[in-house]
Order: structure tokens, then C-alpha cells, then sequence
């Protein structure tokens, strides 16, 4: 799945739009430095774990911590292979630029 795909998803439950945008640039922020820099990934999944479970115990305020604690674990991993994917294509890219 794409970053942006994840991010919607991560977003869905949150009605504010200031919020919504700071949440979703600091991933991408992420993103960028995974992807021009060497970054700990351990490092990187923790700050990533760290979102998904502010924002999942926002909109998820009802159900137990473990499932909260779960569900964010398995967010920050699809970030994670997300995070790759997109790094790759993004080194390729500028890589081979192709004349216009």
C-alpha cells in the first residue's frame, strides 16, 4: 500500500482538519528523511508506533489498550514496507532521469 493510502487510513476516524494535516506532514517528513538519509529504522518504527497510537487512541477511545497497542504495531510495520517502497522508487527515479 502507498504512504499516502496509509495515511488516509491511519487519518479516517479524526475530524480535524488542522490536526489531520499536521499528523499526515509529519509522516511524510518521516518519509523524507528515511528515504535521503541513513535514519535507525528501529528508531524510525518506534516514532512512527508513537503516532498510530496517539491517533488510534483518539479514535479507537472505547476499545481495550492491547488492542490499541496491536493495531499500532501493525500500522507502524505496513509505514515501514511502505516507507521502502516509496524510498526505492524515489532513488530510482533520480537515478534514471528521463529527458522531457
Amino acid at each position: 500500500m502507498r504512504v499516502t493510502d496509509l495515511i488516509n487510513k491511519l487519518l479516517t476516524g479524526l475530524k480535524d482538519p488542522e490536526l489531520r494535516v499536521s499528523i499526515a506532514s509529519t509522516i511524510n517528513y518521516l518519509l523524507d528523511v528515511y528515504s535521503y538519509s541513513n535514519v535507525d529504522e528501529d528508531e524510525l518504527r518506534k516514532d512512527l508506533y508513537d503516532i498510530c497510537f496517539d491517533v488510534f487512541r483518539v479514535t479507537m477511545g472505547g476499545s481495550p489498550k492491547e488492542e490499541i497497542v496491536n493495531k499500532s504495531k501493525d500500522m507502524a510495520e505496513e509505514f515501514i514496507r511502505a516507507f521502502k517502497l516509496a524510498s526505492v522508487y524515489r532513488r530510482a527515479m533520480s537515478k534514471w532521469k528521463v529527458p522531457m
